[in-house]
């Protein structure tokens, strides 16, 4: 086809009319599942595009979504990036930063929409962010005390992966485990599903089980490797004989720094990751590594955050979560 492709290029392909076509990208209004599906069809095939200066200057918006991430590695998160650009927005990664100046620049920034994937603010500053109207979809992995309806949960199955974890481990004769989350990942002991989900399998279990089997400073690789250290050689014959890593790039990290010290993965030490990005095959031995869809992920965020923005009062989700079984563990 020659020229600009037109909304009603797409229409005509999918046999619908132009205002349906706009129903389904917006999703604004209810639309056959048949004719979402013909309509999605037509965009694919001919790489359809909103002009989205136009369709900014009209709806007053920006169509741009913010991902506010506490690391930018975060693969996985391409799919959903695709959903939302196929859909006619673009994702901005932001690196989260501490304090109310970097809540007040958000709010600012005129982002449709904000997926948030660092648990470091309180519930007071994500409702700050919900109070000016801005969209908000939590990847939430602790509790809060409160928070404002437009705020909608959407993650994986946090306390899940835990539980069946620590079960696994326990299975294979592992009694002494230790906890590493993710990097610049704000602890709390009481409020965080990581750390609840452990407590309470470490428990379950009968397995050995205090403050020192979650590591709490995780600010930097090198912090996390020190204590690592500490706890391997502490001389109180406590040395972990597992680690579940927040994600599989700590994962990856943890067990060079293991072999540097002369174990052996998994004879010495197993190793669990999470989110089973490419990595986990990559790594030698190969990463164990708690598994989510991704796709059903990415799209229950894109279509959780597209409602919110057009008033919609979607509900939390969590995605189901199993375990990936390599030669790590």
């Amino acid at each position: 086809m020659g020229g600009k492709v037109t909304r009603n290029d797409v229409a005509r392909l999918a046999g619908v009319s132009p205002a349906v076509v706009s129903y389904v990208i917006n999703q604004t209004k209810y639309v056959s599942e048949e004719k979402t599906l013909a309509v999605r069809r037509a965009i694919e095939e001919l790489q359809y595009r909103p002009n989205l200066h136009a369709r900014s200057l009209k709806t007053n918006r920006s169509m741009q979504i913010a991902f506010v991430c506490d690391n930018l590695r975060n693969d996985w998160l391409e799919v959903a990036e695709k959903k939302f650009f196929d859909r006619g927005y673009f994702v901005s990664h932001c690196y989260s930063r501490d304090g109310d100046d970097f809540i007040q620049m958000l709010i600012e920034g005129r982002f449709d929409g904000i997926f948030m994937l660092s648990n470091r603010y309180k519930a007071a500053q994500l409702n700050q962010i919900a109070a000016t109207g801005i969209p908000l979809v939590l990847y939430q992995t602790r509790k809060y005390s409160h928070l404002e309806s437009n705020i909608v949960t959407v993650a994986p199955d946090i306390y899940g992966s835990v539980m069946k974890t620590v079960s696994y481990l326990s299975t294979r004769g592992h009694n002494r485990i230790l906890l590493v989350p993710p990097l610049r990942y704000h602890v709390s002991p009481e409020k965080g599903f990581r750390e609840l989900a452990f407590r309470e399998a470490m428990q379950t279990f009968g397995l050995e089980y205090d403050e020192s089997s979650v590591l709490r400073n995780t600010d930097t690789l090198s912090s996390v490797m020190a204590e690592i250290f500490d706890r391997i050689y502490s001389g109180e014959k406590k040395a972990p004989t597992a680690i579940i890593a927040g994600d599989d790039y700590l994962a990856g990290h943890i067990m060079q720094y293991v072999r540097k010290l002369g174990l052996r993965i998994p004879e010495d030490m197993a190793v669990v990751g999470m989110d089973n990005t490419y990595l986990s095959d990559m790594l030698s031995p190969q990463l164990t590594s708690v598994d989510f869809s991704k796709e059903d992920f990415s799209e229950q965020l894109v279509n959780t955050m597209l409602q919110l923005i057009n008033g919609g009062h979607p509900e939390s989700c969590y995605i189901n979560v199993s375990l990936s079984i390599r030669e790590s563990a």
